[in-house]
């Protein structure tokens, strides 16, 4: 005698990582497997991403560690359900974009300080060539024909 299983047992089930959930009544889920590999015995880690019916009494959010089970096709790329809610995640893209915004400050604050010491260095090139250039005025000779004659030395 052979042993009659029904539909609903024979759905698959897998758990994985919400990683998005910006659609209506969708979110996409994440699961990694490991096996080894056939020729060089390494482990090797795959993710697959699946697209998963959520609905009202679970509400799975970004970074929940969500089950899904298989469903009849919902749409095009749908065909699972968020069955139940394993572990509450903590959103990681979040604790990045107050990193990222720490790192964008402290930036401006190097270019600024960058600007200012250009800015300053500028200016004492300016007060030196305004001093240089009143000895010359000074002495007789234009600046200018100092620079020239001493690049003529140079090339000779």
């Amino acid at each position: 005698m052979t042993k009659v299983t029904s539909v609903k047992q024979r759905r698959k089930v897998m758990q994985g990582r919400v990683v998005s959930d910006k659609m209506q009544k969708t979110v996409i889920v994440e699961v990694e497997s490991t096996y080894t590999h056939p020729l060089y015995g390494k482990v090797v880690r795959r993710a697959s991403r699946f697209k998963a019916h959520n609905v009202e009494p679970n509400v799975a959010k970004l970074g929940d560690l969500v089950k899904i089970t298989e469903a009849r096709p919902l749409s095009h790329e749908k065909r699972w359900r968020v069955s139940e809610i394993v572990q509450r995640g903590v959103v990681v893209e979040e604790i990045h974009e107050k990193e990222l915004e720490e790192l964008r400050a402290k930036e401006e604050t190097d270019r600024a300080a960058r600007r200012a010491e250009e800015e300053r260095r500028a200016a004492e090139r300016l007060a030196k060539l305004a001093g240089e250039e009143e000895q010359a005025e000074a002495g007789g000779e234009p600046a200018a024909s100092q620079a020239a004659s001493a690049g003529e030395g140079e090339a000779a």
